[in-house]
């Protein structure tokens, strides 16, 4: 697979058991650096030799070289299709959850304390365009606009004050809310999406994010956990209980459904002739075939999380957690193994290499394994 700025969220689905979920993995990257009075925001990532052995949560593709990023802020890239692994200078030691990039230059990267990275020479060097900081202060203001324009007697009064409250809380305790994915549709305009109902947009490749959060039905502050971005120009945000918002127009104006179950989703694959695939914990799968106002349960073949999904050819592929690559030749209405199941476990990601190549990502590393072929390649 070249570069895909529209390639679905990958990596979300850990992250949220390591860390949402627990928060186990973030007690333990943290605690050493908080005993030592560290802002772990403001430092570099250290430099380790056994960075493909470390945890990393999402992988893409910049032209022909692959990018990797995961725990203390390590930023990967191999140019050899995952054989050797280079790590990156990097202005943070945040854990880094979702990384995308527009051609085989231009990328961002996003993580923990609502970190933002970017970088213009394929992932060489990286710079800090955003962070918590800002993204508190901006959704608190909006949260203090959007209270305003509720009345009193509104039954989504209380539910809006509560939002608020948090909202005031995030200010105070200081960046700490993680953003989870990050996808652009150009080199200009980008999303980031996160935790607590976190989006931001950007228009100007990141020199400037706005806070645009406040435009989804999105009160309660659900997590979004995932982003799509169609070529038509559509923006997916998958979220926890069963909940796709979607816009039409770049972000401007969205739209709410529910595919009809209560937990996380961790991404959507966005299919022609309208058809969406959203995927999540415990191998959960469900279609639409209408952009996503009506969905169906489908069969996913597996009880694991599904945590990653791309397009290849004429088909679409999902992975879960425990390292089994599913495939779909008749526009998502059915799944089934793509082979047998991968020797890895924890996974967070996979992207495909130069056709023939597949590399996962998860709480063991990066591991490389032959692609599953297409059905006209067998």
């Amino acid at each position: 697979m070249g570069t895909n700025p529209i390639r679905p969220r990958a990596g979300a689905a850990l992250l949220t058991s390591l860390v949402l979920v627990g928060a186990a993995w973030g007690i333990a990257v943290s605690a050493p650096a908080l005993a030592e009075g560290l802002d772990l925001l403001a430092s570099p990532a250290p430099a380790t030799r056994k960075g493909p052995q470390r945890l990393l949560v999402d992988v893409t593709t910049a032209g022909h070289r692959l990018v990797a990023v995961g725990q203390g802020g390590l930023v990967l890239r191999s140019d050899d299709r995952g054989a050797r692994w280079t790590q990156a200078e990097v202005p943070t030691s945040v854990m880094l959850t979702s990384v995308t990039f527009a051609d085989d230059r231009i990328g961002w990267a996003v993580g923990h304390d609502g970190v933002i990275l970017g970088t213009r020479d394929g992932g060489v060097t990286w710079v800090r365009q955003f962070d918590g900081k800002a993204g508190d202060a901006q959704a608190l203001a909006a949260t203090q606009a959007q209270l305003a324009r509720i009345d009193e007697s509104s039954p989504r009064r209380e539910v809006a004050e509560d939002a608020l409250g948090a909202a005031e809380a995030a200010v105070s305790a200081g960046p700490s809310r993680p953003l989870m994915a990050v996808r652009f549709f150009d080199t200009e305009t980008g999303f980031a999406a996160g935790a607590f109902g976190q989006l931001f947009r950007t228009d100007n490749g990141g020199r400037q994010w706005t806070y645009i959060g406040d435009r989804l039905d999105n009160l309660e502050g659900l997590h979004l956990n995932g982003l799509t971005l169609t070529p038509e120009g559509d923006v997916l945000v998958a979220a926890e209980a069963g909940t796709v918002f979607r816009s039409r127009d770049r972000g401007q104006t969205w739209t709410r459904s529910e595919v009809g179950y209560k937990g996380h989703l961790y991404g959507v694959l966005a299919l022609p002739k309208s058809v969406l695939v959203a995927y999540g914990f415990r191998g959960h799968l469900f279609r639409s075939t209408d952009g996503g106002a009506h969905w169906v349960p489908a069969a996913s073949r597996t009880t694991k999380t599904l945590v990653a999904g791309l397009l290849q050819s004429d088909r679409a592929l999902l992975l879960d957690e425990e390292g089994q690559v599913l495939a779909s030749t008749d526009g998502g209405a059915t799944f089934s193994p793509a082979g047998p199941r991968l020797q890895v476990r924890r996974l967070g990601g996979f992207a495909l290499a130069g056709g023939d190549t597949m590399v996962t990502v998860g709480q063991g590393g990066a591991a490389v394994f032959p692609a599953p072929l297409p059905r006209s390649n067998r």
